[in-house]
Formats: structure tokens, C-alpha cells, sequence
């Protein structure tokens, strides 16, 4: 891709949801993310951060007005053309759908047509890849809450996206946990350079992996740059 396209470019955006018209949530957002950045989006609840994210991916938009534009690039070069962005919730239990971890890996694959091998092929490079092989038989059921959201984010990028965007996906977890999460989310953006956008309440832990912050506060950016 080229280095002076950014992958997301966001243009005076604003929005309200359809049931409180009157009320902008989100206000004259300008904001550009640059492949394979580390984009961490901060701000107090209500601040319009899951809102923002939602509105990248579009199964997720919430439905109401939009002004202003958001404009995606994809990794051929072609404006507009969406690149394929993977979205990790704050609650494992509402993405996480199949009874093993080995279904819960191959279900995206599936519906993407892939031929047995392929998806053998690859659920092997991913367990391997967040050393997770011994998972593999285990029902969903038996995984710790860490272990689920661990299982979500590779379910994730087992589909190879280009975008990975994370809306407070530590929430849930014990510190421990959370930490493990973490470490994992570092070590994958570190091997693979995807572009990634997580919203976070807590930053003692992500400051110096990140490449920018962008803090939102009553839906407008107050803050965006470098972490320091």
C-alpha cells in the first residue's frame, strides 16, 4: 500500500441515532489512521468511541443521521473499496456461536467457501501462531473468560483481515487475564503490522505499544497524536 494513503479517513463526520434526531453523538470527527498503526481510542463512557468504531464496519452501523464521510483504501490500492475489517466485542458470549473451539475456528472459513485443507491449514497456523493447539477439541464451554476472548481474537484474524478493531475487549477480564490479552494483541501487531483500532477505558498498559491516541469526549476528538 501506498505510505502516504491512510487506510480510514474520516471527513467532518457527525451523527445522531434515529431515536433522539436531536442529539449529536458524534461531532465534526476528522480523523486519518495509516496502515498498520496502533490506534488507541480513549474517553469516558458516553464519550462516542463504540459508536465511532461501529460505524466502520457496516453490519454494525447504528441506524440515524450521518453527515460528513468516511472513506476506506484498500490494500490494492482501490478508494472506496472496503478493506476487510474483523471486530472483537467486549463480550466473547455474544460473538462466540459453535460448541468447540475447533467449529468456532473453522465457522468463518466455512462460510467462506474454503476447501477442507485450506481451513485445516490454516486453524493450524493460527493455534500455533497464539500456541493454542491443546485448545482445539476443548467445548467452548470449559475456556476461562480470558481463554474466550483469546478464542474471539483468533477467530478474528483466522479470516485474514486487513483492519482489526477492538471495542473494550478487557473489560471482562481479570487482571491476569488481561494481561495475557494483551501481550497476545502486541505480539500479533508486531508479526502480522494489521492496522488496529481498540477502544479502552485503562491505558497504563497500552501507552507504549501505541502509535496514537485519540480521545473523545462528549463525541467530539479533544486529543489526537502520539501517546508521550
Amino acid at each position: 500500500m501506498s505510505n502516504n494513503q491512510s487506510i480510514i479517513k474520516i471527513k467532518n463526520f457527525s451523527f445522531a441515532y434515529a431515536i433522539e434526531p436531536q442529539k449529536t453523538v458524534l461531532k465534526s470527527i476528522n480523523l486519518e489512521i495509516e496502515p498498520g498503526s496502533f490506534n488507541v481510542f480513549c474517553g469516558m463512557s458516553g464519550s462516542g468511541k463504540t459508536t465511532l468504531l461501529r460505524h466502520l464496519k457496516d453490519e454494525l452501523a447504528p441506524k440515524g443521521e450521518v453527515k460528513g464521510k468516511i472513506s476506506f483504501l484498500h490494500k490494492n490500492d482501490k478508494l472506496n473499496q472496503k478493506p476487510q475489517i474483523a471486530f472483537v466485542m467486549q463480550n466473547p458470549e455474544n460473538q462466540i456461536i459453535m460448541d468447540t473451539v475447533w467449529h468456532e475456528l473453522a465457522f468463518g472459513l466455512e462460510n467462506q467457501g474454503l476447501s477442507a485443507s485450506e481451513i485445516e491449514r490454516r486453524i493450524a497456523e493460527i493455534t500455533n501462531f497464539f500456541g493454542i493447539e491443546k485448545w482445539l477439541d476443548q467445548p467452548i464451554e470449559n475456556l476461562s473468560g480470558g481463554e474466550k476472548q483469546i478464542l474471539n481474537l483468533a477467530s478474528n484474524l483466522i479470516l485474514q483481515p486487513e483492519v482489526l478493531i477492538l471495542d473494550e475487549p478487557t473489560t471482562q477480564l481479570d487482571p491476569i487475564a488481561k494481561r495475557d490479552f494483551l501481550q497476545m494483541l502486541f505480539y500479533t501487531h508486531a508479526e502480522t503490522g494489521i492496522t488496529i483500532l481498540m477502544s479502552e477505558h485503562n491505558l497504563n498498559d497500552l501507552l507504549e505499544n501505541t502509535d496514537k491516541i485519540i480521545f473523545l469526549d462528549q463525541g467530539e476528538i479533544k486529543f489526537q497524536g502520539e501517546p508521550r
